[in-house]
């Protein structure tokens, strides 16, 4: 019978510790090897530990939590979306639009226009026309 390795998983203070620290950096480059040493393991089983824990790779969670702040900015602010991309750690817009539209499956300003409080549409719109 072969040997099966039990799923690594990280522990509920190292889970706590890197969702915060990610989190709080949504905006910064988050390097692999930084976010092993906040729980002291190799990258190799960080990124084993990760997955185990969360379901997903580092970098997919990341991004997705990243989509989620610029959703969260679109809907509260009237940031363009080139800012919006630089706060939330994009390279650009169009990288923005890329990762968005590949999780959303929609534009970031088609989401935007459809899910903005009412009373924000219509603000937006008559701004627009002056």
């Amino acid at each position: 019978m072969a040997y099966v390795r039990p799923e690594a998983r990280l522990s509920e203070l190292q889970a706590r510790r890197i969702a915060a620290f990610m989190e709080a950096n949504l905006g910064a480059q988050v390097p692999l090897h930084q976010l092993a040493g906040l729980v002291h393991l190799s990258v190799g089983h960080f990124c084993r530990a990760f997955k185990g824990s969360f379901g997903e790779r580092p970098r997919a969670y990341l991004m997705r939590r990243r989509v989620a702040y610029a959703m969260r900015l679109m809907l509260s602010t009237d940031q363009p979306l080139s800012e919006i991309a630089l706060a939330c750690g994009m390279a650009d817009q169009p990288h923005f639009s890329n990762v968005f539209r590949r999780m959303t499956g929609e534009t970031p300003s088609r989401w935007r226009l459809d899910n903005r409080p009412p009373v924000l549409r219509v603000l937006t719109s008559q701004a627009s026309r002056t």
